[in-house]
């Protein structure tokens, strides 16, 4: 009798432990989902933090600006297959956390250029078009158009950006009659100042910048912008994600998201909303 209980006993701690076995694993499997449960997957999309309209932390330290919004739509658009998180961070460390995988996509106003396509997976849609480069100069002035017109002239620019480095590049080929460049850029006031009292002939970036920073942001002004592109052979007017390299799975599935707003003219409608003018084609 007694060999009995204690087989009864034995026999049930057994089974007790099995339960507490199997309940331990349930929740291991429950902690790796990252959906509870829906075999989505995990995503996080990363912006910049300071970065005015385009991506910062507003007055309430909360993620905001024009990308924040449409990443907010392409979280809906990959929701079937995602989860997805968009956060703020800062400019390095945007880059440091795609590297290690804490992000899988990041985004800061980026236009594309062959060191990060190189060294990073670059989304084939862009996320906005900010035009090509032109130049503003002051009102009246009509010895500026094209990149020959600046040989001589002195810019508000800097050797240190995109437009920047065509500018050094033309000075290689043209060494007798260069365009003379600042050490670092001026101020936005400063520039503005300088080309209106005749210390800077002009200063060339792009027609985004050069509109709504400058043209719609100063309309009193003394200033004009040039009509015709400043470089011949431009590359992509565009800005695009960066997502770590090889990636071409999320890449796929993270272009098509943002080209089914761009078609539903979702893109074009925030573009208005925050730029008053729609960016989401190349503006001539």
């Amino acid at each position: 009798m007694k060999k009995r209980v204690l087989a009864l006993l034995l026999a049930t701690m057994m089974l007790l432990g099995l339960a507490a076995c199997s309940s331990d694993k349930g929740t291991d499997s429950g902690k790796k989902d990252s959906d509870g449960g829906s075999g989505k997957q995990k995503i996080t999309i990363a912006i910049g933090n300071a970065y005015k309209p385009f991506c910062y932390l507003n007055e309430n330290e909360e993620p905001d600006g024009y990308e924040y919004d449409l990443f907010q739509l392409v979280a809906e658009k990959m929701s079937d297959k995602y989860d997805v998180e968009v956060v703020c961070d800062s400019w390095d460390n945007l880059f440091v956390g795609l590297e290690s995988g804490k992000y899988d996509v990041v985004s800061h106003h980026m236009a594309y250029n062959d060191e990060r396509a190189e060294k990073y997976t670059v989304s084939e849609e862009s996320l906005m078009y900010f035009g090509s480069y032109r130049v503003i100069y002051k009102a009246g002035r009509t010895d500026i158009s094209d990149l020959d017109s600046l040989a001589g002239k002195n810019m508000a620019n800097a050797p240190t950006d995109n437009i920047g480095k065509a500018l050094v590049a033309y000075n290689e080929e043209h060494p007798d009659n260069p365009i003379v460049l600042q050490e670092t850029y001026p101020s936005l006031e400063a520039t503005i100042a300088g080309i209106e009292n005749g210390l800077y002939d002009g200063y060339t970036h792009t027609y985004f910048d050069l509109k709504t920073k400058y043209l719609d942001a100063y309309p009193d002004a003394d200033l004009e912008m040039s009509d015709v592109p400043l470089l011949e052979d431009e590359e992509d007017c565009g800005t695009y994600a960066l997502l770590k390299k090889g990636n071409t799975d999320l890449q796929a599935d993270f272009d098509a998201a943002i080209k089914a707003l761009r078609e539903e003219g979702k893109i074009a409608e925030l573009c208005v909303e925050w730029f008053g003018e729609d960016y989401s084609v190349n503006p001539q």
